[in-house]
């Protein structure tokens, strides 16, 4: 993964980090849940994997109560760790042009779209390979935590993985291709020509019908044919659900990519 400048480090002699530790924790944040992962770089294989669903919405303090509980409920969460990364995954973001793009001023990048308060922190995700920055407000009492926890650990948001990852797949012509990635209550759309970004939005849903809508509304406007358009869905997507079963409906052309875990918030 390569994202921008979100490190948070401080002296190694009252960090975590254990360098000798081959096992890298990446922990997805959002107001509904959390996703924990374990995985050794070693192996690529999985040592912990744990989603913590809320019943509601919660508060970033009820979200970091949350995360204390995990740590205090799940022993592996202490083991040696050479790594952290931290996803914060919320609508309270903005995708910006590399080349438009000019750090005075991430707020102004937010207010068209998102209401911020006046104790809102603003950063930013730079991928140095892609011509995009996505500015957004992560859970600072989150960060917070973490580097009091381990001294030195990345952060950035969930949309900076899911561009990146898709537009690292191969691609062999530029016809337009819609990826949909879903969370709970969430669902961002991609539409790529090759390596370029030609569509990039953020939308709450709570039924299939919904999730169809704005699918079929963004094909509507960029002309694209329900017969013949590719569409890639992840997250919590499996081809036994609903979501999918309506997509395949008024799709033609409906791929999903099959995590281990298809209920699963990871995103790495």
């Amino acid at each position: 993964m390569e994202t921008g400048q979100n490190n948070m480090t401080k002296p190694a002699n009252n960090n975590k980090i254990d360098l000798n530790s081959n096992n890298r924790l990446s922990v997805q944040v959002s107001l509904n849940g959390l996703s924990f992962l374990i995985e050794n770089e070693e192996s690529g294989t999985s040592l912990f994997e744990k989603q913590i669903d809320f019943a509601e919405m919660l508060n970033p303090d009820n979200v970091l109560n949350e995360i204390e509980n995990a740590y205090n409920q799940f022993e592996v969460l202490h083991s040696p760790i050479k790594e952290v990364t931290v996803i914060h995954q919320n609508t309270l973001f903005s995708l910006v042009p590399k080349a438009l793009f000019q750090e005075d001023y991430l707020e102004d990048y937010l207010t068209l779209n998102s209401r911020l308060l006046s104790s809102d922190y603003v950063t930013f995700d730079a991928p140095e390979a892609h011509e995009f920055v996505v500015v957004y407000v992560p859970l600072t009492n989150v960060n917070n935590y973490f580097f009091d926890k381990y001294g030195s650990f990345n952060y950035f948001h969930s949309s900076t993985v899911f561009i990146e990852k898709t537009l690292s797949q191969k691609h062999n012509d530029h016809t337009l291709k819609m990826f949909v990635k879903l969370y709970k209550g969430q669902m961002d759309v991609l539409v790529t020509s090759g390596k370029k970004i030609q569509l990039f939005n953020s939308f709450h849903y709570t039924t299939p019908e919904d999730f169809i809508y704005y699918i079929l509304f963004i094909a509507e406007q960029l002309q694209l044919n329900p017969e013949t358009f590719q569409l890639q869905l992840s997250g919590c997507i499996s081809k036994e659900n609903s979501f999918y079963k309506i997509a395949y409906t008024y799709i033609r052309n409906v791929t999903v990519e099959i995590k281990k875990n298809t209920n699963s918030l990871y995103i790495l």
